[in-house]
């Protein structure tokens, strides 16, 4: 039999056995729907709410600032459209770089064809922004700044403190995809000033079809699918309580 060496975890990762063992229960006996009132409910529900514990406590937010997902690129498709659709009357103008996952990319794209205006910032020989170019760039029309914390091709890690201080100098929101950062790099979004943080549970031994949203108290964005009231009537549909609970282990 051919032997496999696996060195792509910037991909994804093999979900650990330990992860698996604490989600197996939610895949057999412990089914219920998490919205019901009955017991088998609020079993599933008081499991999610652990989860949501745990993950907070790992980046230093409050557990009314998480928010779970299908994956990465619905976290990030949530805060960058979402946020700029709801503060629309501040401004129209959102800043990122050109080396964001598509992810960012595709819907800053798609924020272009409301009438948003992008600024898509260039990066040095080694995939950083320029703090002052960033500075420059911010106009009275920006609301938001969307800058990946590691990038996944080439492993760059942006100085994010810094760029948190612009935003919050200038008073813009600032989102960062923290998929490849999560496990690898210590993340405190109070000290770092992040507003918005997205997280993937695939890429740190956990399952796929299953992410993170963190959302600063205190910013609107806009709900992205019409439905139910789940995830603080943000973010409708059945929770994922298995995915949720293997986040909360390989968190």
């Amino acid at each position: 039999m051919e032997k496999v060496f696996y060195f792509d975890h910037a991909a994804t990762t093999a979900l650990d056995k330990r992860v698996l063992d604490e989600m197996i229960p939610y895949l057999t006996n412990e089914y219920g729907n998490p919205s019901s009132i009955y017991s088998l409910g609020r079993k599933s529900k008081e499991a999610i709410q652990i989860a949501r514990t745990r993950v907070a406590a790992s980046i230093n937010c409050k557990v009314s600032e998480i928010y779970f997902t299908s994956g990465g690129t619905e976290s990030d498709n949530l805060a960058v459209k979402g946020i700029a659709m709801a503060n629309r009357k501040y401004g129209n103008h959102i800043i990122t770089s050109k080396i964001e996952h598509p992810a960012i990319l595709n819907s800053c794209k798609a924020l272009e064809n409301l009438g948003f205006r992008v600024t898509y910032l260039n990066v040095d020989e080694l995939g950083r922004i320029r703090l002052e170019e960033l500075e420059r760039a911010i106009t009275k029309q920006t609301v938001l700044i969307s800058i990946m914390f590691a990038n996944n091709e080439i492993g760059t890690i942006q100085d994010i403190e810094a760029i948190g201080r612009i935003a919050r100098k200038y008073h813009v929101f600032f989102h960062t995809d923290t998929v490849q950062a999560i496990g690898n790099v210590p993340i405190d979004v109070r000290k770092m000033n992040i507003d918005s943080l997205s997280m993937s549970g695939h890429k740190f031994y956990g399952p796929k079809g299953i992410g993170v949203l963190y959302l600063r108290n205190g910013i609107s964005f806009f709900r992205q699918n019409d439905g139910g009231h789940q995830e603080q009537d943000k973010r409708s549909g059945t929770e994922n309580t298995a995915g949720i609970v293997g986040i909360r282990k390989s968190n």
